[in-house]
């Protein structure tokens, strides 16, 4: 893991309160095949534009396949709940590039915990131009690893029945997948997680 020097070089003069609970521990570098660094850091209250610009800039499929629904609107009030998250019950994680100087979001992954089952709905989605790389499989395994050592018991999921790739993505790292009842368009997947590293739980958030 590396330092988040992108969120450091980020820091105003004065903190803001949720900075103080900011895992930037977290973060890390990853190198593809190609030679190419990416970064990849949890995301931040204050990622509203880089989230946004990645949203609008995906395809009508992709968005799509991230909302599941052709008619969710890219609000503020949608940013920030996609943003503004506490690190404990709702985590997520960006992979940015550099471009010009400039940080970019190229795929964004998350979970959202629910306490009573003790499971997480997960969910990931990656700029088109980035798909096909293997960085599904980064994102998705970056996701269930910091959903084990939070205690999460289980990992799951909800895909569309044509996102052929993604189910077979996540056939192969082990989840299950099965019909939502009710709903042939969709597909749930579920995967139970090994929790050995659980004690992580009991840090501040």
């Amino acid at each position: 893991m590396t330092p988040d020097r992108y969120a450091l070089a980020r820091l105003p003069d004065r903190s803001p309160a949720w900075l103080h609970s900011y895992p930037a521990h977290l973060s890390r570098t990853w190198t593809l095949a190609s030679g190419e660094s990416l970064f990849v850091r949890p995301v931040r209250h204050d990622d509203g534009e880089l989230e946004e610009t990645f949203v609008r800039a995906l395809s009508r499929e992709s968005r799509y396949q991230r909302m599941l629904s052709g008619g969710t609107k890219v609000t503020p009030e949608w940013i920030d709940s996609m943003t503004h998250i506490d690190y404990h019950r709702h985590m997520a994680f960006a992979v940015t590039t550099m471009s010009d100087g400039v940080e970019q979001f190229v795929g964004v992954g998350r979970y959202v915990v629910d306490a009573v089952k003790s499971s997480a709905e997960v969910a990931l989605v990656l700029a088109d131009a980035w798909q096909g790389q293997g960085l599904g499989r980064r994102l998705l395994e970056t996701l269930l690893e910091h959903a084990e050592s939070a205690g999460i018991r289980e990992a799951l999921g909800t895909v569309l029945a044509t996102n052929v790739a993604m189910l077979g993505l996540v056939r192969s790292m082990g989840f299950t997948v099965s019909p939502e009842p009710g709903d042939a368009t969709v597909r749930r997947i579920s995967r139970q997680l090994t929790t050995v590293r659980a004690t992580v739980s009991a840090q501040p958030h």
